[in-house]
């Protein structure tokens, strides 16, 4: 196989630049290519965090959506990732999904290969590959991460929808890269040595704590230092109140002629605002 993958992508590239119907295809798929890839290391970069990104993305979400996106939060508030915090890196996320999706190691994804990751995506359900070990999966984080980016809510993205999400989250973690040497580089080098880095896996895991601390000093009633079944359904019932609250508040303030809904030309301001909320690194901790 390997002997033969040269071979082919030398033919491949000699149809791309000598039949211009081909350059259009061979365009079109690495497009869809860099797209999917993307949308995947987005999806990573947010189920990295822990904060409240996109959290006024909740003017349409049905009650059950709002039931689930509180459950999701109390996990993500209480249970600890065993996946080592680390500050972010799109092209590395990027690299990761490639690595374990090109199954012939040519350096891109066929249409096989494609196919699975965008299955993996789709369903964000058992394991994807795509997954590291211990990783925290945060399916309505980035729901409304695409929330946001499809102005017109048509709840599907187009290309140019895809593009600006994809960049978005690029530009966030760049933001959150740069805050991070901010603090953590300490000899002002540019880049965070294994012990700075150490220091900012060790911050985050502290915040992480001292929330989950106050969590328990609010419902842990019988004080046993964890939270019990009931509880824990204390939390996600009050979690869930929370964000009917903010979908009522977000709907007067952009609900212009008070149906009750928005409109996708009401909704549009919202979506751009929480585009720049994302791009500004806020809500990720």
């Amino acid at each position: 196989m390997n002997r033969t993958t040269p071979y082919r992508r030398l033919l491949t590239a000699a149809l791309c630049f000598t039949l211009p119907l081909a350059t259009v295809a061979c365009n079109n798929a690495a497009q869809e290519e860099e797209l999917v890839v993307g949308e995947v290391s987005a999806f990573l970069s947010t189920s990295e965090e822990s904060g409240d990104i996109g959290a006024d993305a909740v003017a349409d979400a049905s009650t059950e959506a709002l039931t689930s996106m509180s459950a999701e939060d109390v996990d993500t508030a209480t249970e600890p990732t065993t996946d080592e915090p680390g500050i972010c890196d799109f092209s590395a996320r990027r690299q990761e999904v490639l690595q374990k999706y090109d199954a012939n190691q040519d350096g891109s994804l066929n249409r096989t290969e494609l196919k699975a990751l965008k299955d993996d995506l789709a369903a964000q359900t058992g394991s994807p590959r795509f997954l590291r070990a211990g990783m925290r999966v945060r399916h309505w984080a980035f729901w409304r991460v695409r929330w946001a980016f499809d102005e017109n809510g048509d709840k599907a993205l187009s290309t140019e929808e895809r593009t600006a999400l994809v960049d978005a989250m690029e530009a966030r973690c760049e933001r959150l890269r740069q805050q991070a040497l901010e603090k953590y580089d300490t000899n002002k080098d540019g880049t965070l040595d294994e012990a700075e880095r150490q220091a900012a896996r060790q911050a985050l895991r502290t915040a992480w704590e001292q929330k989950r601390q106050a969590l328990l000093a609010e419902y842990d009633t019988n004080g046993n230092g964890i939270l019990e079944l009931t509880e824990r359904a204390q939390l996600r019932e009050d979690r869930l109140a929370a964000a009917r609250a903010r979908r009522q508040a977000v709907l007067e303030q952009y609900d212009t002629n008070k149906d009750g809904r928005l409109s996708p030309e009401e909704a549009l301001p919202l979506r751009q605002e929480l585009q720049r909320r994302i791009i500004e690194g806020q809500g990720a901790h």
